[in-house]
């Protein structure tokens, strides 16, 4: 028993004595984005949102934040009926536009590959090519802010090349405190 207490008694001198390794810094993360303007236009739809259509019916809800550093935007939607979908949207600086991919519960994948900024607002493209019956088409996905604070969202589709365009679905989101 005397040999466990010394041996006890040892260690915790051992312990107690042994010096204070002072851990390196740790440096911040990488944040390249953080300050470039180009990454933060679309910051106009961070936030909260009640999403209606143009009656005022309550279609969704949507969280909108800043995610990768300030690199990104990641939108967390959830429709009314329960179903969600994401998108993640990014500034692109080697086309030097801003990009959309959407992923919805369905299975749905569509990425905006283009994009164009008028009036404070952007509007995203992507071109589906024909395929078996369905002949090829441009869908346009148009993100304006409001004077009100709130933010249209307008979803349209053209069969002729952009000449003509018909409304998918018309959204406004409205901001919750």
């Amino acid at each position: 028993m005397p040999t466990l207490r010394r041996i006890a008694a040892a260690l915790l001198v051992a312990l107690t004595a042994a010096p204070v390794v002072a851990q390196s810094p740790v440096s911040p993360p990488p944040a390249p984005c953080k300050d470039k303007p180009d990454y933060h236009r679309f910051d106009f739809w961070l936030g909260n949102w009640r999403v209606t259509a143009p009656n005022g019916t309550q279609v969704g809800t949507s969280h909108v934040d800043v995610v990768s550093g300030g690199c990104a935007l990641l939108e967390n939607w959830r429709a009314m009926n329960g179903s969600e979908g994401k998108s993640l949207n990014t500034f692109d600086p080697a086309t030097r536009q801003w990009r959309q991919f959407w992923v919805g519960q369905g299975g749905g994948v569509t990425d905006y590959r283009e994009s164009e900024w008028h009036d404070g607002g952007v509007s995203f493209f992507v071109r589906m090519p024909a395929a078996n019956d369905r002949p090829g088409a441009i869908m346009r996905l148009t993100f304006t802010p409001l004077d009100s604070g709130d933010v249209r969202q307008h979803s349209e589709i053209s069969s002729d090349g952009g000449k003509t365009w018909t409304t998918q679905y018309d959204f406004h989101y409205h901001r919750m405190p």
